[in-house]
């Protein structure tokens, strides 16, 4: 008989108690689906709606004007990325990140390709001026683009810098007066398709080039940057918060992304340009550690330096000990010290000493001898 068979077959001395997984399986599974639906219609949805361009128009319009003037000027989060949505502002990519030469965000290219200036702001212009017959707007795009790269560049400037010093009256935004162009025509109307709400379908126009028939990465993107950080940050959401492992609420939120979260509050997680990269990399390697625990040497001794099954099982084992279950059990002893300490009876061998036919002394001879009729080692 294997030393397999005779552990299987050593087990089932002891109490057994049948137990189908599957059928408990889908039992919790029901269980949790008809809790779910009766809490979901009673409380409704959780968390707050989406947040839309719209509703940062109407609230916030010199954020979505500047957010705008970003993607114009190239001086937004997006319009100078990187992979895999550009190659940066003229070759200069601001959100590559990489430990040492090992940068997997670089290497499929950029197959979801974002010009941000005719993306998010030349594009749903010349929409919005032919389905309005705007010729004046029609006029500033032309102007706009016929003029050179130095001109654009000081028009955008000047027309941010007085961003900074605008002012909000009656839900338009006043800028000092100053040699802008055609921009602040063009940043108008931006503001006006975004409080309408039509910026959005203008943003999700394109479909590249018909294989999806629903792409909203452009409105998606958007915000991406100071807009959502601005909104994040009143919501107690972004990452130094602890933005991943709660909600907006205070419980019950992801706790188990707690590890994950605790890598992004100390350096280099919170102080590296590659931080994403530094903590996703330390979890999945510390992941991995754990899956491969039971096969890496060393480490596999854990669970005896750390009994923390005696805890799991201290319940099974009192009741064994309260039913006297085990009183014709030739290795009760030795089962008692696996529980109990010392963790002698557990030496080296991965099954427990109470199960290992090969244990010698008196209670593994008698167990051998009685029950299978093999002799134990010398």
């Amino acid at each position: 008989m294997t030393r397999k068979a005779h552990f299987e077959r050593n087990t089932l001395r002891f109490p057994q108690k049948d137990f189908d997984m599957v059928k408990e399986g889908i039992v919790s599974l029901g269980i949790v689906g008809v809790a779910v639906v009766i809490v979901a219609a009673i409380f409704g949805a959780p968390y707050r709606p989406a947040i839309t361009n719209q509703e940062i128009a109407n609230q916030k319009p010199i954020l979505v004007m500047q957010t705008a003037m970003g993607d114009l000027d190239g001086q937004g989060e997006m319009a100078a990325y990187g992979p895999p949505y550009n190659n940066g502002w003229h070759g200069v990519a601001q959100n590559i990140q990489s430990i040492g030469p090992f940068s997997p965000q670089t290497w499929w290219g950029t197959p979801y390709h974002l010009y941000t200036p005719n993306a998010d702001v030349i594009t749903p212009l010349t929409m919005l001026a032919t389905a309005s017959n705007n010729s004046a707007l029609q006029a500033a795009i032309q102007t706009y683009n016929a003029a050179s790269y130095t001109q654009q560049q000081a028009w955008d400037n000047n027309f941010t810098n007085a961003l900074n010093k605008a002012t909000v009256q009656n839900g338009q935004v006043v800028v000092p007066s100053g040699q802008y162009g055609p921009v602040q025509l063009m940043m108008n109307d931006e503001l006006a398709l975004a409080k309408s709400g039509l910026l959005s379908g203008a943003l999700d126009r394109e479909t590249n080039n018909g294989v999806y028939r629903w792409n909203i990465q452009n409105d998606l993107l958007f915000l991406q940057g100071p807009a959502l950080h601005q909104y994040a940050k009143t919501i107690d959401m972004k990452g130094g918060q602890w933005g991943i492992n709660h909600d907006e609420q205070a419980y019950p939120g992801p706790w188990w992304l707690t590890p994950y979260t605790f890598l992004y509050q100390v350096p280099p997680g919170s102080t590296s340009p590659s931080g994403d990269e530094i903590v996703a990399y330390t979890i999945a390697v510390l992941f991995g550690l754990l899956i491969l625990l039971p096969f890496i040497p060393g480490l596999n001794k854990l669970p005896r330096v750390l009994p923390v099954h005696r805890a799991i099982w201290r319940d099974w084992y009192k009741r064994l000990e309260t039913t006297n279950a085990c009183a014709s059990c030739p290795l009760a002893t030795s089962c008692n010290k696996e529980f109990h300490g010392p963790m002698t009876a557990a030496a080296d061998h991965k099954i427990p000493a109470c199960y290992d036919q090969t244990t010698s002394g008196a209670e593994g001879s008698r167990f051998v001898s009685q029950d299978s009729g093999i002799q134990p080692h010398a």
